[in-house]
């Protein structure tokens, strides 16, 4: 099927921005959210800056891979790496969003369902970005099971 980067596009930018199907989402999750909440840990959960700094990581994956970079990995250490400052953690979120939509941008759509170099699993490009909005949206529901579970 041809013409489907745009629509994925538009999936990638309503489940980060505004207008997400299911619910919130990304950063309506993350709205009113303080620097004491995002550090707030539940028993056995992560907080939500660990939460949003691991979402970071994974979400950059994404983007070098479809720059071509078959062999970016997330490292142990930035897979929930160790997070302080909200502002910094919430910019580079932004940042990441801001680099996802553009490697769509200029990502050539007949590789979409070509499969992944070097993946630890064979999955098409058209999964990793599936797999992104699935995985954020994972943790957006984390993110707001831990805001009220803190009321």
């Amino acid at each position: 099927m041809q013409n489907e980067l745009p629509h994925l596009a538009i999936l990638i930018k309503r489940s980060f921005e505004k207008h997400a199907w299911h619910g919130p989402s990304v950063k309506e999750s993350l709205e009113n959210v303080t620097p004491e909440l995002a550090q707030k840990k539940i028993p056995g959960t992560h907080s939500i800056i660990e939460l949003v700094a691991h979402m970071t990581s994974w979400r950059m994956f994404v983007v070098k891979r479809l720059q071509g970079d078959a062999d970016f990995k997330v490292s142990d250490e930035a897979n929930f790496p160790a997070a302080t400052d909200w502002v910094a953690t919430l910019n580079a979120l932004e940042e990441s969003q801001r680099q996802l939509m553009d490697a769509l941008k200029s990502f050539p759509e007949h590789k979409l369902h070509e499969t992944v170099p070097n993946a630890s699993a064979p999955y098409s490009f058209y999964i990793l970005l599936h797999g992104i909005v699935h995985h954020d949206l994972y943790h957006t529901g984390q993110i707001m099971l831990i805001r009220r579970a803190a009321l």
